[in-house]
């Protein structure tokens, strides 16, 4: 028969104890018996029996003295008292020790199972009732537990946001102070301080790729930052071809041993090359206290602080080269004005001598004069219009124009050295452009580099041809070698031509200027000994600082 649950008998009558057996099991009921109090608190255990059937007479005292016992031990256990008193009075008393029932010997079968199942059903309903109060207890502490955890996340992540914001601000501050840095020190000295504020900075240092130079920014005496700017490296440092990364760190870690007395090599480094337009100028370093642990936040915060530092140093370069230019482009303005009158005078004095019927000799010698005097008016009118461009503009731009003024102005140099000019023009010279008069100074600054490059009594091959319908192709090339055409110093590097041209401050300028207009220059060299410039420019803009598209165009 199944079983439908544990009964602690106590009766101290055999032949009642006899009788309640053999009712309990026909009802399917396991059932342990006990003769006295002594007994029943003896095979008593907490959570084996459901219900408790006690006699309230017993040899050893009253069952009624088992109730609390019973109770404080298993509080889901249900007391039926089983007695032959049947007054009110031990019926009251009973019920207030904490008895669930009260059955009056002699007992009839239906009314003991009757008593029994509900006994069970009411343990069964606070078994239930305790599991779930005990189920709730456990998901309220993990839910206090969860709400403790999330407080601590949130707490950290709203740290983590004003770090950020603190260290965005600072970049900022920055980036607001930059018009103010002209020099290395200033730049450096800004950055380091701003970095000491969120980082246990040590040191930042830079060293450029393609010549020696080598800045940094330290503590010094006083707490006062110290800036080392240097042009030469370790002496025993050699660079031969392009250096990699590592060798980039190589170099910083001998420099700072060279030019300083920081121990590099007990902090930690954060190194981030540097590149602009495809060519790698340098790398930044940043030196902290050892045993940091960055996150990507904070990688990517140094990663912006060093193309800061090396955007701004690329930046005060060109606009110093630009000022340079810029000065000697006004002088020359200037010399002009009184260049202008002088001619005239030596062309009005030449035609009077022709006049005048001086002999064949020097009738000869006086033409030649006047052509020079003429050509030399033209090129001084060229370049005085090339000092005046307009800027922002849509301009119809022909391009044979522009280069027969560079080549007049070129007249005299192309002369002297013998150069054959070829121009292979394979496609209509007309174009709309963004500030397209800008282009004349860089077709003069390029075509002159070729002039005075390529091998005497060589050629300059000048080429426009369509790359498709919406680009032009203007090509210049010889057959010489541009070694020195922009100043570069090699530093003692094996490096390609190309990357020695495109790194210089005239090639990015004139790059800059060029790309203002929607286009592209690029410096070339072919496998023999043929190079040169190539620039793509835009055969139509549609407006302001914008060039079509690729979907417009099509």
């Amino acid at each position: 028969m199944e079983s439908k649950g544990s009964i602690l008998v106590v009766e101290d009558d055999a032949i009642i104890q006899e009788a309640l057996s053999q009712i309990l099991e026909g009802g399917g009921y396991i059932h342990t018996g006990a003769m006295s109090r002594a007994e029943a608190l003896e095979k008593f255990e907490v959570g084996r029996f459901a219900c408790a059937l006690i006699d309230l007479g017993l040899p050893d005292g009253s069952g009624i003295d088992l109730l609390p016992e019973f109770q404080a031990a298993d509080s889901q256990l249900v007391n039926i008292i089983l007695t032959g008193d049947n007054r009110s009075d031990t019926i009251v008393e009973t019920m207030r020790a904490g008895a669930f029932d009260y059955l009056t010997k002699p007992l009839e079968a239906t009314q003991l199972l009757a008593a029994v199942a509900r006994a069970k059903e009411h343990h069964d309903a606070i078994r239930e009732r305790d599991n779930l109060v005990r189920l709730l207890s456990e998901e309220r502490e993990q839910l206090k537990q969860r709400v403790e955890e999330a407080t601590v996340d949130i707490r950290q992540y709203a740290d983590h946001c004003e770090t950020i914001s603190a260290r965005l601000q600072s970049l900022l501050r920055l980036t607001q102070m930059s018009a103010e840095f002209f020099t290395d020190q200033a730049l450096f000295q800004a950055v380091f301080e701003e970095l000491g504020k969120f980082v246990p900075l040590r040191c930042v240092a830079l060293c450029g790729a393609d010549t020696y130079e080598f800045l940094a920014a330290l503590p010094g005496e006083d707490d006062e930052v110290r800036i080392i700017v240097a042009e030469t490296l370790a002496q025993d440092v050699k660079i031969e071809g392009t250096p990699g990364r590592h060798e980039l760190l190589g170099i910083v870690f001998e420099a700072m041993a060279y030019h300083t007395d920081f121990d590099a090599r007990a902090c930690t480094s954060f190194d981030y090359p540097q590149s602009f337009w495809g060519r790698t100028v340098g790398t930044v370093v940043f030196f902290t206290d050892q045993g940091i642990e960055p996150d990507e936040h904070l990688m990517a915060f140094l990663s912006m602080c060093a193309h800061f530092i090396a955007y701004e140093r690329q930046e005060s370069r060109l606009f110093l080269h630009a000022t340079k230019q810029a000065s000697l482009g006004n002088i020359a303005f200037e010399l002009s004005k009184g260049l202008i009158q002088g001619l005239t005078a030596i062309g009005t004095i030449s035609d009077y001598i022709v006049e005048t019927k001086a002999s064949p000799e020097v009738v000869e010698g006086l033409e030649i004069i006047r052509r020079n005097v003429s050509s030399m008016q033209h090129q001084v009118q060229n370049f005085r219009q090339l000092s005046t461009l307009r800027r922002d503009a849509i301009e119809t731009v022909h391009l044979d124009v522009m280069i027969d003024q560079a080549l007049d102005m070129l007249t005299m140099a192309i002369e002297s050295r013998k150069i054959r000019v070829i121009k292979d023009y394979r496609t209509d010279l007309e174009c709309v452009l963004l500030n397209g008069s800008t282009l004349a100074r860089t077709f003069l600054d390029l075509i002159s580099s070729a002039v005075r490059t390529a091998e005497a009594s060589g050629q300059v091959v000048l080429r426009l041809t369509d790359t498709d319908n919406s680009f032009i192709s203007f090509e210049i090339s010889h057959d010489g070698q541009y070694a020195d055409v922009f100043n570069v110093v090699r530093a003692a590097r094996e490096q390609s031509v190309p990357e020695l041209i495109e790194g210089t401050p005239s090639f990015l300028l004139a790059q800059r200027t060029i790309q203002s207009c929607g286009g592209r220059l690029l410096f070339e060299q072919e496998k023999g000994a043929c190079c040169g410039f190539r620039l793509l420019l835009p055969r139509n803009a549609t407006g302001p600082g914008r060039v079509p598209d690729a979907a417009e165009r099509s």
